[in-house]
């Protein structure tokens, strides 16, 4: 596709990312006429930064609502189509350049992408599908407080959205702070309010408590969410491993492992429950079954295990077994060792 056919805007909302926003609007430089931020409260150099990068910088008071934010920067943008982009994003300008569909087709009014998910050292943790590119039009507008979603009002504008290979490298993963943490629950709770019924908010909010380690609250609202059809798949699956998690913390090894009994379809969530199997057969005193578990290649490689506790937690059941079976002369797993796995695995 040549994309100098089409006006691309970009639209970014931003607070205090001086270290991350240069290279989200770099990314986007050379295929984007216009870079709109919204800045909603900086207190460094953000604001600047954004300038010098080219960017056309608003300031306006976050209201606890991420649509509000989002539309007020379609407001000043000028061109035919808009690429959404946060400010810890890149856009992957080669997946943009190959795959990016005919934009001046009619009835095209949205153009679905893949967020990946990168850990510090490349590694990929999970992808996840929004429509981030669409057509700048008086009917598209954002909807939601929080997790907010533009492709209904697309498509009750008259358009189709279409699925592509384009790729943005989300690179904010692990930087959730306690603070950002309180506000997610907070909004989801307020969403929740006026859609009670809503899988989506459910889920988003049973997230933001095991987050927050409020274990009770998001087991309750996790655990019927399992088996929900109007989930994808990857959130049913990680709806049951951390619910799962929430069981063994409470010493419920027969729930948690009801959660994990069937693999995962993505190596790191399938990392996550050999990681989580390796609690329970700790819990169990089958300790040669939980080290094999943590020093298996998928647990080793999943982006969602803090690797470092991983092999903390190998090392330490290891060096016991190693240490009773110099002891005695009877098979190590057979031992009740002085263990305390529930502080281990938490």
């Amino acid at each position: 596709m040549d994309i100098s056919l089409f006006s691309l805007g970009v639209a970014m909302i931003a607070r205090d990312c001086e270290d991350t926003i240069a290279n989200a609007l770099q990314s986007v430089r050379d295929v984007a006429s216009q870079i709109v931020v919204i800045d909603t409260g900086s207190s460094g150099r953000t604001p600047t930064i954004a300038t010098r990068m080219g960017a056309e910088v608003y300031f306006h008071q976050w209201r606890d609502n991420f649509s509000y934010a989002r539309n007020l920067a379609l407001k000043y943008l000028r061109t035919d189509w808009v690429l959404v982009l946060d400010s810890d994003e890149e856009l992957d300008r080669d997946s943009f350049r190959l795959h990016c569909p005919d934009l001046w087709e009619p009835m095209l009014g949205g153009v679905e992408v893949a967020i990946v998910n990168m850990l510090d050292d490349g590694a990929t943790v999970a992808e996840h599908r929004f429509t981030r590119l669409f057509r700048r039009h008086p009917a598209i507008r954002f909807e939601g407080a929080i997790h907010e979603q533009v492709a209904e009002r697309i498509e009750q504008a008259g358009f189709q959205i279409l699925h592509s290979q384009i790729r943005i490298l989300h690179h904010g993963y692990r930087t959730l702070t306690p603070e950002k943490i309180a506000r997610n629950i907070s909004m989801h709770e307020a969403e929740l309010e006026h859609n009670p019924k809503s899988a989506w908010h459910r889920y988003h909010l049973g997230l933001a408590y095991f987050a927050a380690r409020r274990l009770d609250r998001a087991a309750d609202l996790l655990a019927a969410l399992c088996d929900d059809l109007s989930l994808s798949l990857p959130q049913r699956e990680l709806s049951r491993l951390r619910s799962a998690q929430c069981a063994l913390a409470c010493d419920e090894l027969l729930d948690a492992e009801r959660f994990i009994a069937y693999p995962c379809a993505d190596v790191h969530r399938e990392g996550l429950r050999l990681f989580i199997m390796a609690g329970i057969r700790a819990a169990q005193q089958r300790f040669r079954d939980a080290v094999e578990l943590l020093e298996h290649p998928l647990t080793r490689q999943s982006g969602l295990v803090n690797q470092t506790q991983r092999a903390h937690f190998a090392e330490r059941i290891g060096g016991v077994l190693a240490y009773h079976s110099a002891q005695a002369n009877l098979p190590a797993d057979r031992w009740h060792l002085a263990l305390e796995w529930q502080s281990v695995f938490r």
